[in-house]
């Protein structure tokens, strides 16, 4: 789907346009085949590059032909629970975004929270990395404190549990992974493009920030790996203790076993026709089994 919107500094309200006009913002999502073909004609854009950003797996970077900038970030998708590749394409006379899913982030630009104005190209991109960026920091407190809920429920965690804490822990890595690339773009197109000293500013806090979030990210990670120890160490602390008991019990019931099987021989025996054998026999085995409970609790085998 391709869509068109515009305002300028004096008509700051945005306008969804019918056609394209110069200084628009070109809204693709989803798009066809034909319709990248279309925009590959008419606003004379590499068809490689725009198929590049429907791509899920291309890192933050930033690409260029003879007009036309490209930009790729990266978006977390609730639905999807992955990371999807956002394209900002900075043409000589528009702007183009373009994703496989709607972006979320855009919300607050249709909103009016977030004001912009499509004919200056360069202020429209530091709004978009800056929503984009933002939604990122959403996710990762999110998945932070999920991390933080299942640390304070250590001993008690389920498999259930650690199977979502691993789900955690594979986004947390590739969240490292991306704002690491996405550091190295934004201090290349601080290189590459011209900006006001104002939006140099601006950009500039956005570096500042993707570090602070990727050390956010690094914690929680080590976070999740001493969960998954301590998990470990309580599953194996379980399994001695169970082997102990189940071990404690098999003697207690061999004891009485052993006993009885002896007196079950056809061999002559002490007590066999004493009338009180049975009582005999059952004073010993209860005299054993309590020697061996005694022995035991001051061993503390349980």
């Amino acid at each position: 789907m391709i869509e068109y919107y515009k305002n300028t500094v004096s008509k700051i309200d945005l306008k969804k346009l019918k056609v394209f006009r110069v200084g628009s913002w070109v809204r693709v999502n989803n798009p066809t085949n034909e319709e990248l073909e279309f925009l590959a004609s008419h606003h004379n854009l590499d068809m490689e590059l725009l198929l590049e950003g429907l791509d899920d797996n291309e890192l933050p970077r930033i690409d260029f032909d003879k007009e036309n900038t490209y930009i790729y970030v990266k978006s977390g998708h609730q639905e999807e629970n992955k990371l999807v590749t956002i394209l900002i394409v900075l043409g000589k006379d528009f702007i183009l975004t373009l994703s496989k899913f709607t972006i979320d982030e855009f919300k607050p630009i249709f909103e009016n929270r977030v004001p912009i104005v499509t004919t200056q190209r360069l202020k429209t991109l530091i709004r978009m990395l800056d929503l984009v960026d933002e939604g990122i920091q959403n996710d990762v407190v999110n998945a932070i404190k999920k991390v933080q809920q299942k640390k304070k429920t250590t001993k008690n965690l389920r498999e259930k549990d650690m199977n979502e804490l691993l789900d955690v822990e594979d986004y947390l890595n590739n969240i490292v992974s991306m704002y690491y690339y996405t550091s190295l773009l934004y201090s290349k197109i601080t290189k590459h493009l011209r900006f006001y000293e104002e939006d140099r500013g601006l950009l500039e806090d956005l570096i500042v920030e993707t570090e602070e979030g990727m050390n956010l990210c690094k914690n929680s990670l080590k976070t999740i790996t001493n969960i998954r120890n301590n998990y470990s160490i309580i599953l194996s602390n379980k399994l001695n203790r169970s082997i102990q008991i189940l071990t404690i019990f098999t003697i207690m019931i061999n004891i009485p076993a052993a006993i009885g099987g002896i007196y079950g021989m056809n061999i002559a025996l002490p007590f066999q026709h004493s009338p009180y054998a049975f009582l005999y026999v059952m004073s010993l085995v209860v005299l054993l089994l309590g020697f061996f409970f005694v022995f035991a609790r001051k061993k503390e085998l349980f």
